[in-house]
């Protein structure tokens, strides 16, 4: 059961640091360098349902973290956390769930609503064009930024994990 966790936890840990450092570091400034035309990419991107697959990734990678997590504790997590080891993973698990938190309640709404309002400016009157543009630039600017943050939430994750057991 450990082994699955852990192939679990560090396989879907990966694709969802993976995914988002794609996103961040390369995504997203083509489709701000784009413009207008990045609405087909995002259209085929949902039609990929990276919107449904990315929290399921981070979910999993949650869920088996947190039950590794009390597994090592053995049922005594205070313990654990006075531990060099202890605060390496916990701290590490909390920048993910925060990460996870932003992913879900900022980023994702900001990147469906900007797909949204993407696909409409091609029927929209040029009087709305000009509006829609300005709301899509806002959108996704907060896309980015929350990107960036989630980013660096997950690399912390990424490195603390890695070395937690060194301590």
């Amino acid at each position: 059961m450990v082994l699955v966790l852990r192939f679990s936890h560090v396989f879907f840990g990966a694709l969802w640091v993976g995914m988002m450092a794609f996103q961040t570091f390369f995504l997203m400034p083509a489709l701000a360098e784009a413009g207008p035309d990045s609405g087909k990419l995002m259209a085929a991107l949902m039609r990929r349902r990276i919107p449904v697959i990315m929290p399921i990734v981070a979910l999993i990678t949650l869920v088996s973290g947190f039950w590794l997590f009390q597994r090592l504790s053995g049922g005594a997590a205070a313990g654990l956390m006075r531990t060099a080891m202890g605060l390496a993973f916990g701290s590490g698990g909390l920048a993910a769930l925060l990460a996870f938190l932003l992913g879900i309640v900022v980023m994702r709404p900001a990147m469906l609503r900007s797909i949204a309002v993407a696909a409409s400016l091609a029927t929209a009157s040029p009087e709305e064009r000009a509006t829609l543009a300005a709301e899509l630039q806002r959108l996704r600017a907060r896309g980015a930024m929350t990107g960036w943050v989630v980013m660096i939430l997950l690399l912390y994750a990424l490195g603390a994990m890695s070395v937690a057991r060194y301590l």
